[in-house]
């Protein structure tokens, strides 16, 4: 009986990885590209199994993912080709599209649940690096909220963390290509003429959070956005400010690869007006969904998400 129970035991990993809401603040420092992002409770969550599970996910085995758990067994000293005696199953709740990270948690999940399938740990910095083989990064493999450079997956600096619970997230129908908004010639020569803004930003942004200074994050936030206009333009960006201040709400914040508005609230946020101002506004027209979610700890997680 018990040599029966053992072959049919199969082993499993899960892992799963929270999305962003955007970006607080993007752009260069010196000679190169950082960001830094924080995270709400949207998660991707993935499955490495030894054969195919009979659960359905909503979204198909992803090219970059396998390639993240070939990663991880190369890391390891192993056949990277293992890989293809696993089966990985993605699920998630994060909009695809819209500058919320959903690729890279994707990636992130994967590879959080090979690990937990080869009962192996590697560290955020170590994650970071392997990652950014693949595609641009984030830094929602850190709990905290950090400078990153996206393209080299290294972390400049750790900040603490932002002093918000809530975020107020306006999402438009419209989806934008990340990687078409880097590979555009004017790109980077764009990012470079806006350095100045964006690295008085990122000085702002690490002296407000480090201190719990909220206007100066709020002002952070807003520089770093109205500079990324040259590159992108957010409908209602000017507006979505003045309201926000109007009825004392936190930062607010953009994507500046994608197209989703981030506002931050408490207890001070008349919440109810900043709703309505916007749901019967023009803004509506653009963001046709409005919701609020909790703001969470960055970092991979192993083991089931309940």
């Amino acid at each position: 009986m018990n040599v029966m129970i053992i072959s049919l035991w199969m082993k499993i990993g899960y892992g799963s990885c929270p999305g962003t809401c955007g970006e607080l603040v993007q752009g260069y420092i010196g000679k190169n590209e950082y960001i830094s992002s924080y995270c709400v409770d949207l998660y991707s969550r993935a499955i490495v199994s030894e054969k195919k599970s009979n659960k359905k996910f909503s979204r198909p085995r992803k090219s970059k993912s396998i390639e993240a758990s070939a990663l991880v067994f190369e890391h390891f000293g192993m056949d990277k080709n293992q890989v293809e005696n696993i089966h990985i199953s993605i699920r998630s709740n994060i909009p695809i599209g819209k500058g919320m990270a959903s690729s890279t948690a994707d990636i992130g999940a994967c590879i959080m649940a090979t690990l937990d399938y080869l009962d192996k740990d590697m560290s955020p910095d170590e994650i970071s690096r392997l990652v950014a083989k693949i595609e641009p990064t984030d830094s929602i493999f850190y709990p905290e909220v950090c400078i990153f450079d996206p393209i080299n997956g290294e972390r400049r600096d750790s900040l603490g963390y932002i002093p918000y619970k809530k975020i107020l997230i306006l999402e438009p129908e419209n989806r934008i290509n990340t990687m078409k908004i880097r590979g555009h010639k004017e790109y980077y020569k764009i990012l470079r003429e806006n350095k100045s803004i964006t690295q008085k930003s990122f000085e702002m942004l690490s002296y407000g959070i480090k201190n719990q200074d909220k206007e100066l994050l709020k002002r952070a936030c807003e520089n770093s956005a109205l500079a990324n206009e040259s590159i992108k333009k957010t409908p209602y960006l000017r507006e979505l400010i003045k309201l926000s201040r109007e009825c004392q709400s936190g930062f607010l914040n953009i994507s500046h690869t994608g197209t989703v508005v981030g506002i931050s609230i408490d207890e001070r946020t008349d919440t109810e007006r900043l709703i309505h101002e916007i749901k019967n506004s023009e803004i509506s027209s653009v963001y046709k969904k409005q919701y609020i979610r909790n703001i969470v700890k960055g970092g991979l997680r192993k083991g089931k998400l309940k």
